[in-house]
């Protein structure tokens, strides 16, 4: 087995000693961020952590620093620095793993909330980690077609061969054989199998007055958390959403703006009729597409230059998500503190995150638009059940594989709705969907699956290599 050789062939270990908490800071942490920017993700803290105010600011500035801190640990001990992630269940630490912890307590003494940052120590840095990762994708082929996909566990200090069983071709090996055939070193490279997500795709309205996920015509730009009208070939009409603001540079599409969304949401469909946002038709029936879990996206055009100038191009703030809060209802907190009844607001989206970059227990955001006609009577009803509201949720990120596994809660017609941080602005996925079969209000134990942002724009941009053209988000308002 041409796998299984190669795993073999990593012979490093792991060790994992004893946990060293930095020196304790002399005086409280200083808080920069604007605790009304970040409402969502400080009102999810308090409610799943029973924190206070500041103490879910001082977490959220936190994670905001250990992105800086670990750009500096890589520039300046690149042979140490082994990772980091956050441990909200711990008193929302910040947890850096060093092979050297000393290398690490200059830029560790620096910080502002310094006391809480635990340093760990391992066996394997990152960049030796980064490196076995690079070696065996290389080896098996690794992309949207490949059946094993490897990547890098911060948190446990090794590279896991994620196996997509269902994209084995007829009469291969069974997977049993596959895995018991592996002889690498478990402590350092691991074989896993990647459970496919169920797609959160569902396959004459009001005038709200103000841009609403579900009725946003005239109320441009285009952005994250917008409806997406899509016409099955049955004839009837589901719902997907609106991820991000793509333009691509150079070659064959040079300065073209496109919509991305999830690749569930199209492929497969025959039909010509374009894709609708509140009865306007607005994109095209298809665009550049990939279904392949974590390699699920829609790249798609405008109909026509006229759509893409009223929608997009003679608009501002082109770089953001939209945030929509609701007070009350079935599926919403009474108190939650976001304005007046049923708002809308622009999240701003400045950078994106690689998905290696992405720390696990991070606090982050999701805008979707799944519906139905129970709660919203004039709009197409997606599937998600009487009682979910459509809008912006916070959660956590659960772990890190090949996507991003979160707890924020999704229903049907939310596929392709982005995943974003509201404390470093950046966009870092857009949702596939769930290993769970849920419907109506959210509940308890939500588990949903997105589609690494940095994944998806690396394939789009190979795939147009030929072409000369390079996908990017949009992240400046005119851009």
């Amino acid at each position: 087995m041409r796998v299984a050789k190669i795993l073999g062939a990593v012979t490093a270990s792991l060790l994992f000693a004893s946990t060293v908490t930095a020196a304790p800071a002399t005086a409280g942490p200083t808080i920069t961020i604007d605790a009304d920017s970040v409402r969502e993700s400080i009102d999810y803290l308090k409610a799943q952590y029973k924190v206070s105010e500041r103490e879910a600011l001082r977490r959220l500035q936190l994670q905001k620093d250990a992105t800086a801190l670990a750009a500096t640990l890589k520039k300046d001990a690149p042979a140490e620095y082994g990772g980091m992630w956050l441990d909200q269940e711990a008193g929302g630490k910040l947890v850096v793993a060093m092979t050297r912890p000393a290398a690490a307590q200059r830029q560790i003494a620096a910080l502002p909330d310094r006391a809480n940052v635990n340093v760990r120590t391992v066996k394997n840095s990152l960049a030796t980690l980064q490196a076995t990762h690079d070696r065996i994708a290389q080896q098996v082929g690794a992309g949207a077609e490949s059946v094993y996909l490897p990547a890098v566990s911060q948190t446990e200090n090794r590279v896991v061969v994620w196996e997509r069983a269902w994209l084995k071709q007829p009469g291969a090996p069974a997977q049993a054989q596959e895995l018991s055939a592996l002889n690498a070193d478990p402590t350092v490279v691991s074989a896993r199998t990647l459970k496919q997500p169920t797609p959160y795709s569902s396959v004459d309205p009001i005038d709200w007055g103000f841009c609403h996920p579900l009725y946003c015509t005239n109320y441009g730009p285009m952005r994250g958390g917008l409806r997406l009208d899509i016409r099955r070939d049955n004839q009837t009409t589901g719902g997907c959403t609106a991820a991000f603001n793509l333009r691509t540079t150079g070659g064959l599409y040079p300065g073209v703006p496109w919509v991305l969304t999830a690749g569930h949401c199209v492929v497969g469909k025959q039909n010509l009729v374009p894709t609708e946002h509140n009865h306007q038709v607005i994109l095209d029936q298809h665009g550049i597409e990939k279904n392949a879990y974590p390699y699920d996206y829609a790249a798609v055009r405008y109909v026509d230059q006229a759509t893409a100038n009223q929608w997009l191009e003679n608009q501002t703030n082109r770089n953001t998500v939209l945030k929509y809060c609701r007070n009350g209802g079935l599926d919403s907190n009474g108190d939650t503190p976001c304005g007046p009844q049923a708002t809308s607001q622009n999240q701003e989206i400045t950078s994106v995150t690689p998905l290696e970059e992405i720390l696990p227990n991070a606090i982050v955001c999701g805008s979707g638009s799944g519906s139905s006609t129970v709660n919203y009577p004039d709009s197409y009803d997606s599937g998600a059940g009487a009682g979910y509201l459509v809008g912006t949720r916070c959660g956590r990120v659960l772990s890190i594989d090949v996507g991003i596994n979160t707890d924020i809660c999704a229903r049907n017609g939310d596929s392709g709705s982005p995943l974003f941080s509201q404390v470093t602005k950046a966009g870092l996925g857009i949702l596939n969907g769930s290993q769970q079969s849920r419907s109506g209000a959210c509940q308890l134990g939500e588990l949903n699956n997105y589609s690494p942002l940095s994944t998806i724009l690396e394939d789009l941009s190979a795939r147009q290599a030929s072409g000369g053209s390079v996908f990017n988000v949009i992240t400046t308002p005119n851009g």
